[in-house]
C-alpha cells in the first residue's frame, strides 16, 4: 500500500488516557497507601517509569518493520506459552522470582518490579494468530479441517495456561475476544466459526462451574448468593452515585480510603466516577470509543490480511478490557478482575498495551486503494 503520515491521534489518545490514569492514581494515593509519603513517592515513581517505558515501547514498536513481527511471532508465542504455564508450577514450589496472591500465581518478581506474563500472551497471540490465519488463507486452506483442529489446539493451550493454571478469567475474556475477532475477519466459514464459538461457550461455562469463586460471583450478580459478597460492587456503585454530575473533585475521594477494593486497579472506573462525576465517565468512554473506532477504521484502508488481523486482534483485546471493566463496575455483568487499559495502575499491562498500539500506529502508515 501507499505509505503516508501515520494516525497521530492514536498516539495522542494513548498518552492522554495514560496521563489521566496517572493523575487519578496520584489523587487517591493518600487514601490507598494510608498517607505513607515514602510509599506514595515510590509507587508514583514506578508508575511514571512504566509510563516512560510504555511511550518508548510505542515508539520502538511503531518503527519496527511489520514483516519482522511476522517473523518473530512464533518464537514470541512459544516463549509466552512456556513462561505462563511454568509460573503456577514454580509458584507451587515457592521458587524464587515468583509471586502468588489470593490463591493465584500470576506474577514474576524481579527486584521491586513485577511482571505479568499473561500480558505478553495477549500480544503474542495477536501476532501469532494474524500470521497463521493470513498464511492459511493465502494457501487456500483457511477452511480445511486441519486449520480448525490447529486453531482449537492453540486456544486450549493459551486458555489452559492462563485461565486454567493461573486462574485469570479476566485475561481469558480478552483472549477469547482476540480469537473471535481475528477468526471472523479472516473470512472463516460461518459453520466452522459457529463450531468454535460453541466450544468457547461450553469451555467458558465449565471454567465457571469448576471454580467456586467464579460461581459465587455469578450467584452474587443474580442476587441468589450471600449478601456479604455484594460488598465490592456495592461500594463501586456508591462511588459512582456519590460523584453526581461533575464529581467530588480530584483528591476528594472517600471510597479510596479503604472502602473500595482495588481502587487503583480493577475499580478505577468507579473512582473516576466519584472524582469526575457522570461527565467525567462519559468523557472517558468517548475517548476509548474514538480510539477503538480509529483502529477499526484502519482495517478498511488495507487489503493485506496479515495487517488487518493484527489490528483486529488489538481491537478485540482493547475492547474486551474496556467493556468488561466498565460493565462490571456498573453492575451490568458479574464482577471480574480486569483492568481498564492505559488508565488502571499496572506496569506490565501499560507497557504491552502501548506496544500493541505502537504496532497499529505503524500499520496506520499504509493505505491500499482499489
Amino acid at each position: 500500500g501507499r505509505k503516508h503520515r501515520p494516525d497521530y491521534l492514536l498516539f495522542i489518545l494513548a498518552i492522554g488516557l495514560s496521563a489521566l490514569g496517572l493523575i487519578i492514581v496520584y489523587s487517591i494515593a493518600s487514601g490507598v497507601y494510608d498517607g505513607d509519603t515514602a510509599t506514595i513517592n515510590r509507587e508514583m515513581a514506578k508508575r511514571i517509569l512504566f509510563l516512560i517505558a510504555g511511550i518508548i515501547a510505542f515508539i520502538v514498536a511503531g518503527r519496527i518493520p511489520l514483516e519482522k513481527w511476522k517473523e518473530w511471532a512464533p518464537h514470541l508465542f512459544l516463549f509466552a506459552l512456556i513462561i505462563c504455564a511454568a509460573l503456577p508450577i514454580l509458584g507451587k514450589i515457592h521458587a524464587p522470582l515468583t509471586y502468588c496472591a489470593l490463591g493465584a500465581c500470576r506474577w514474576y518478581m524481579i527486584g521491586p518490579i513485577s511482571f505479568q506474563p499473561a500480558e505478553l500472551m495477549k500480544l503474542a497471540t495477536v501476532l501469532f494468530m494474524a500470521g497463521y490465519l493470513s498464511t492459511r488463507l493465502s494457501n487456500g486452506k483457511l477452511d480445511d479441517t486441519s486449520t480448525l483442529e490447529e486453531v482449537i489446539i492453540v486456544m486450549v493451550l493459551v486458555l489452559g495456561s492462563v485461565v486454567g493454571l493461573q486462574k485469570d478469567m479476566g485475561t481469558g475474556v480478552a483472549l477469547l475476544a482476540i480469537f473471535l475477532l481475528q477468526l471472523y475477519l479472516s473470512g472463516m466459514s460461518k459453520r466452522r466459526l459457529g463450531f468454535i464459538l460453541g466450544l468457547m461457550i461450553v469451555g467458558f461455562i465449565l471454567m465457571i462451574i469448576v471454580a467456586p469463586h467464579r460461581m459465587e460471583r455469578i450467584l452474587t450478580f443474580t442476587k441468589s448468593g450471600n449478601s456479604d459478597t455484594d460488598y465490592h460492587i456495592n461500594q463501586a456503585m456508591i462511588a459512582l452515585g456519590s460523584g453526581g454530575l461533575f464529581g467530588r473533585g480530584l483528591g476528594q475521594s472517600v471510597q479510596a480510603f479503604g472502602w473500595l477494593p482495588e481502587a487503583v486497579n480493577d475499580s478505577i472506573f468507579a473512582i473516576i466516577g466519584e472524582s469526575l462525576g457522570f461527565v467525567g465517565t462519559v468523557g472517558l468512554i468517548i475517548a476509548f470509543g474514538v480510539l477503538i473506532f480509529r483502529m477499526l477504521e484502519r482495517i478498511n484502508y488495507l487489503d493485506n490480511m496479515y495487517l488487518r488481523l493484527i489490528v483486529a486482534g488489538v481491537v478485540g483485546w482493547f475492547t474486551a478490557h474496556v467493556l468488561a471493566n466498565t460493565m462490571a463496575m456498573t453492575r451490568l455483568i458479574p464482577l471480574t478482575g480486569i483492568t481498564l487499559p492505559l488508565v488502571s495502575s499496572g506496569g506490565t499491562s501499560l507497557v504491552f498495551v502501548m506496544t500493541a498500539l505502537g504496532i497499529v500506529f505503524a500499520v496506520s502508515r499504509y493505505t491500499t486503494h482499489r
